[in-house]
């Protein structure tokens, strides 16, 4: 059975957490507050050279999900199907971070952004409004590749400009044909592509993107209440997402600099990719996902800067209602509103 790393308060010997607002570890049974440098003088700071700590996984026995957390997190229901089936093993050391951004938003943020975002959707399912929903909102740290890489990339077609005007009683059109090439070398750093298989890519590359002026050197410390999934898709399958985000990037660039004309296509283009490097790093989100009618319904907000993405069904029952609604409101409107002018 794996251990889990704790921290103690160097004051009164309870459990340190990490505090999002303040960036700082607070003890909430004496108050103590220190600083990551205050903290470190306290506590054996861990080395990337080192092995990772041991950790505690959870393995769901329903969905196959695989979570890792401290002691200080509550497990009691997976938070892709909600079963309370879990197991623990041992993560392997390769699964180390080399980097981590610190959640800056609380909990109990992450619950009010759920609850005015629910809220608004009033042909939404009851039960995704009832505060029982709104309190599974879970922080964790989500897998992510971080590649970095330069490129060199052609865009070359044909473009056109058209001039009309009138002279006495003719309308004249000219238009010119032009051949335009665009190559241009960029470097790109801290691209990031979702680790997860569990996580949806779309929802995940819909929340960046993060302030990455804030990553850290990986800390166990950062960890403290809240959850972290490890990654279980490998760099080489992810690069394959990255090479496609970045030819994307490069030739909007390129195209961004054809101007002056009326119109422009695209005939060839290419994009080359080098010196490429990737990075294991943890960034934070906070996540629900709620079932209606055997479909999963996710929502995600970004842990650092608060961007929600989501999406969430329709009632048929609120659909009906609210369309009679309408339908009584028009026609009081239409009978009423209507005798008031005989």
């Amino acid at each position: 059975m794996s251990s889990v790393k704790e921290y103690k308060c160097p004051s009164c010997g309870a459990s340190l957490q990490f505090d999002p607002p303040s960036q700082s570890w607070k003890c909430h049974y004496c108050l103590a507050e220190y600083s990551k440098d205050e903290f470190d003088k306290h506590s054996h700071e861990e080395h990337l050279n080192e092995d990772m700590p041991d950790l505690d996984s959870y393995i769901c026995n329903s969905c196959g999900a695989e979570l890792i957390a401290d002691d200080t997190t509550s497990a009691t229901f997976c938070i892709y199907c909600k079963s309370a089936a879990i197991i623990k093993s041992r993560f392997s050391g390769r699964f180390k971070p080399k980097s981590v951004i610190p959640f800056k938003l609380t909990k109990e943020q992450a619950k009010q952004i759920y609850s005015n975002w629910i809220h608004k959707r009033i042909l939404a399912p009851k039960e995704f409004k009832q505060k029982e929903e709104i309190d599974k909102v879970t922080g964790i740290y989500a897998p992510f590749w971080l590649f970095s890489c330069e490129t060199d990339g052609f865009i070359q077609g044909e473009a056109k400009t058209i001039h009309t005007w009138r002279s006495g009683s003719y309308r004249y059109t000219q238009t010119k044909y032009y051949h335009f090439l665009r190559r241009g070398k960029a470097r790109y750093k801290n691209i990031p592509v979702d680790a997860s298989k569990k996580l949806d890519d779309k929802f995940m590359h819909m929340i960046e993107p993060y302030n990455y002026n804030e990553i850290q050197n990986f800390s166990m410390k950062y960890m403290s209440g809240f959850m972290a999934e490890r990654y279980d898709v490998e760099a080489n399958e992810a690069e394959t997402i990255m090479k496609s985000r970045v030819e994307d990037y490069m030739e909007k660039r390129l195209r961004s600099t054809v101007i002056g004309y009326n119109s422009y296509s695209v005939n060839s283009k290419q994009v080359l990719l080098s010196d490429i490097t990737a990075s294991y790093s943890m960034l934070p989100i906070y996540l629900l996902i709620n079932k209606y009618r055997g479909k999963d319904h996710i929502f995600i907000i970004n842990g650092q800067t608060g961007k929600v993405v989501g999406d969430t069904p329709i009632s048929p029952l609120r659909q009906i209602v609210f369309g009679l609604i309408v339908f009584a409101v028009v026609w009081i409107i239409a009978v009423f509103g209507g005798a008031l002018f005989v």
